[in-house]
């Protein structure tokens, strides 16, 4: 998929209604909860022109996501004015993306995530060139490189029935780029983006 048609069919899904996410009922925290975090799901065009979007593997740790396929992103800090300064700031920080080269082009719907008790907000958002991405070693053990028409193709998805600490056999998306399994909260997003770039593509 070329890079600036992508672009231009990009700019109808601000229009689009949020199609929410799939098995979320009764995922839910305490009307108390306050701990927020922003990912961002940054489509780049590569040498050639053609469309991609990159995925983070997680280093591993004692953490809930040791090891795991995620978005660039993390926990909001005081010092971030909004969820999108959240979102931009850790992709810079994780993969070397200069902040001010981001366009984001929307929000997609929040997701409470049980194991990190984490609200977590997703971008959409656009580099115009082909990046030279510089890991964050601490936090980032590698990178995907998903072309953008993979996440389109029907042979890359299943549902498949999962268990999560707060509710058992749950019908849920998992994605597989080329051995590269994308699965829980990551999938769920990828699932939403996927059924809205259908829509305009």
């Amino acid at each position: 998929m070329e890079f600036k048609s992508f672009v231009s069919a990009l700019a109808k899904i601000e229009k689009i209604p949020l199609p929410g996410h799939i098995g979320l009922e009764g995922l839910s925290p305490s009307d108390t909860h306050q701990r927020w975090a922003g990912v961002l799901c940054l489509f780049y065009p590569d040498a050639r022109n053609h469309t991609h979007f990159v995925l983070i593997r997680r280093q591993r740790s004692l953490g809930p996501h040791s090891g795991q396929i995620a978005f660039p992103g993390g926990r909001r800090e005081t010092s971030d004015n909004s969820m999108v300064d959240t979102a931009v700031r850790e992709c810079e920080e994780e993969i070397g993306i200069n902040k001010n080269d981001i366009c984001v082009t929307r929000a997609m719907s929040q997701l409470y995530v049980p194991p990190s008790d984490y609200w977590v907000q997703p971008y959409i958002g656009t580099v115009d060139y082909c990046p030279k991405f510089v890991l964050q070693q601490s936090e980032v053990a590698g990178l995907i490189h998903v072309q953008a028409t993979h996440l389109l193709d029907n042979d890359r998805i299943s549902m498949e029935c999962l268990n999560t600490t707060q509710r058992r056999n749950i019908d849920m998306p998992v994605f597989d780029f080329d051995g590269n399994r994308v699965w829980g909260a990551t999938a769920m997003m990828l699932f939403e983006i996927r059924k809205m770039l259908k829509q305009i593509m």
